[in-house]
């Protein structure tokens, strides 16, 4: 899972000591790119930065397969919706000649 860390000051940055050893600076308002969540996970000084209100960490959830645009293409040769061929010619049976 992945989470953002958003600054919540307004007047000045803040660095973010996470984990692994290494800090993120956020400038006031600015939110940081997505991390593990293993970052931020009993992270003693982060929990007191948004106890103090100086960050929030979001969780970064992804788009669900439904919610995901779905293809338009259609197979070639049928009718489409509303009667019209492709070409936008009536649909009937075989022309007499």
């Amino acid at each position: 899972m992945a989470v953002r860390i958003r600054s919540l000051l307004v007047s000045r940055p803040v660095m973010v000591p996470l984990v692994s050893g290494s800090t993120v600076r956020l400038s006031p308002g600015q939110l940081s790119d997505e991390l593990h969540d293993v970052e931020v996970t009993d992270n003693a000084k982060i929990a007191k930065l948004r106890d103090l209100g100086a960050i929030d960490v979001e969780d970064v959830t992804e788009p669900e397969a439904e919610n995901k645009p779905r293809s338009r293409s259609r197979a070639r040769g049928g009718a489409r919706p509303g009667g019209k061929e492709p070409g936008g010619k009536e649909p009937s049976d075989k022309e007499e000649e």
